[in-house]
């Protein structure tokens, strides 16, 4: 089998690069036991207190909320093409960003259930592309969820599809600039293609996200759940360390492709050619909400919810790293809030803000980067930490 680390190091990041295929049901055992709740580290603490703390009372209830928008989301986008007015489409709208937000937020533990089911290929594909979408609705005499599922592209289904017809899509379309009068003409009548596409769309979030929880905590047809083996509970399980190591080398990775392949890309920090389109900002102008959250649950991963979190492993070791640790999380948090949508606009017009963003995504990357992964013992490529220039 292949293990967590291997699957994560092929997928991990916002570049696009598809995912390899993994059975969805609970993983096969790995040949190492979880360590004994007896084995502390310093400060009292031990890593299997941290995994089933943070699986507890972050991962699971982040994708119990990400469930449940999603189904709110479906159930809005239903209600849309039942009755195309003003005042649905604003309902869809808030539906969509009340789903991407705890979506964005799970980010930081994309591992396990995401990456085996492939999930992002069906939920958050980046760039969406339009033209192929219109191309699509003109030549189909339908589609359902099935269809979405096994034989629309990646770049025609999920959140960004969503959002390109109810924030940017007139009738015939291909520019994502439809207005909200072309928007609910195109969505006439209710039985049209354009309606089928999007409440299938919205079936299909539903049904992964609720495929997901239940394979993190075993309401699925194996009947067992990942969380024990990610956190040490089920009788094979990851190492202690090994579970903890992933957790800060999937913030390392979702670091960089914030700081180095998104922001700095799109503010040619590295003196090559500015690409506005690195931000990936879509119709519904969520850039900078999406930033935030995508840090925000890194952070949650850090602070540890309810309970201990990796801050109390690095905190055991060193108080001044995790005195760092959290005073780096604070003001990128404070540098992203002074971002303005839409983010391209705004940067170009006053790239400062966005400088000032990138400046403390840096710091906050070099601590994490070496502080952070040296004191805990993370074993992460130099290729994975090459963003640590200024």
């Amino acid at each position: 089998m292949r293990s967590l680390a291997t699957i994560l190091l092929v997928l991990i990041g916002l570049t696009g690069a598809a995912a390899c295929a993994v059975p969805s049901a609970a993983p096969a055992p790995a040949t190492a036991v979880s360590e004994s709740p007896a084995a502390p580290d310093a400060g009292g603490v031990s890593r299997r207190d941290v995994l089933v703390n943070l699986t507890d009372t972050v991962i699971t209830p982040r994708f119990q909320a990400v469930a449940a928008e999603m189904n709110g989301l479906r159930e809005a986008l239903n209600g849309l093409c039942a009755n195309p007015t003003p005042d649905t489409l604003s309902a869809a709208r808030a539906a969509w960003r009340n789903a991407r937000a705890p979506w964005m937020r799970s980010q930081a533990f994309w591992f396990g259930p995401v990456m085996e089911r492939r999930s992002r290929s069906l939920l958050d594909w980046s760039p969406v592309e339009p033209e192929r979408i219109e191309t699509m609705l003109s030549e189909r005499d339908s589609v359902a969820a099935a269809d979405v599922t096994e034989f629309l592209a990646s770049t025609q289904r999920g959140l960004g599809a969503i959002e390109y017809v109810i924030f940017g899509a007139g009738a015939g379309a291909g520019d994502g600039n439809g207005t909200d009068a072309a928007i609910l003409s195109a969505l006439t009548p209710a039985d049209g293609i354009r309606c089928q596409y999007l409440t299938a769309l919205g079936a299909v979030a539903a049904a992964e996200t609720a495929g997901i929880l239940a394979d993190w905590t075993g309401a699925n047809a194996a009947g067992k759940a990942y969380a024990d083996y990610f956190n040490g509970t089920a009788a094979s399980s990851l190492l202690g360390k090994a579970a903890v190591d992933e957790i800060v080398r999937h913030s390392v990775f979702l670091t960089r492709s914030i700081t180095d392949m998104r922001l700095g890309a799109a503010l040619d920090i590295d003196g090559g050619n500015p690409d506005p389109e690195a931000l990936r900002a879509g119709p519904g102008h969520n850039t900078v909400a999406d930033l935030r959250n995508q840090v925000l649950g890194m952070q949650d991963l850090y602070r540890g919810g309810a309970g201990p979190g990796v801050s109390a492993l690095l905190r055991g070791v060193s108080p001044d790293a995790d005195d760092r640790m959290t005073a780096h999380f604070a003001a990128v948090l404070a540098a992203l809030d002074e971002l303005s949508e839409p983010l391209p606009e705004s940067s170009a017009a006053n790239p400062e803000p966005a400088r000032n963003a990138h400046r403390k995504l840096q710091e906050f990357q070099r601590v994490l980067n070496t502080e952070v992964v040296s004191l805990l013992g993370v074993s992460v490529g130099f290729a994975d930490t090459d963003g640590d220039g200024g």
